[in-house]
């Protein structure tokens, strides 16, 4: 088995290549997916954050209420850290819960780990090797006005908040350009999966 640490910036398409990349056999890990599974109803990092952050970010029915939490961590950087502390824990621990199930089950093919703040939390000791999906600017603010419906500037401001791709190139393996059209990205992927085995 291969693990592959998958990750991009807003607008870069890294949705489509994970989905390309289930479709060719893959395992996907969703870091985003377990984030919200465990912030989610009952999910194991309610109570840690109700210790940390108190009940005054919780709705009256015992769900999260992420407006609230957000507002108190948007310009608190050590209250920022603790919730970051208690997801990625819990992101991290899971995502080794599958690794050793597919290891149980003989799984010889490539999973991969779809995460967003990949190198931010230094996420890509776990994995063999990295993929970042990149684009050009242009092409990231027009897909996420598309898709969001917001300004320019309202997705500018996004894209500056994140690592800069230049740093994630130099951090990457292998950069997977998603400035054209879907033939020359898939065309892309299908040369990594035949390097690692995957001939689908």
């Amino acid at each position: 088995m291969k693990v592959i640490g998958l990750t991009g910036g807003i607008g870069s398409g890294k949705s489509t290549v994970s989905a390309y990349l289930r479709s060719k056999g893959c395992y996907i890990i969703d870091a985003d997916e377990i984030s919200r599974a465990v912030t989610g109803p009952g999910g194991p990092a309610l109570e840690p954050i109700l210790m940390e952050f108190g009940i005054k970010v919780f709705n009256s029915d015992g769900t999260l209420d992420r407006t609230a939490l957000a507002y108190q961590v948007f310009s608190d950087e050590e209250k920022r850290k603790k919730l970051e502390d208690i997801v990625v824990t819990m992101v991290i621990n899971e995502f080794h819960a599958q690794i050793e199930h597919l290891k149980e089950d003989g799984f010889d093919g490539v999973a991969v780990f779809d995460a967003p703040l990949l190198f931010e939390f230094g996420l890509e000791q776990f994995c063999d090797e990295t993929w970042f999906v990149n684009a050009s600017t242009e092409t990231r603010i027009a897909r996420v006005m598309r898709r969001d419906g917001v300004t320019r500037k309202q997705v500018i401001d996004r894209i500056n908040n994140q690592m800069p791709s230049t740093e994630k190139e130099k951090l990457a393996d292998y950069i997977i350009s998603n400035s054209l059209d879907e033939d020359w990205l898939y065309e892309q992927l299908d040369r990594h999966l035949y390097r690692l085995g995957v001939t689908n």
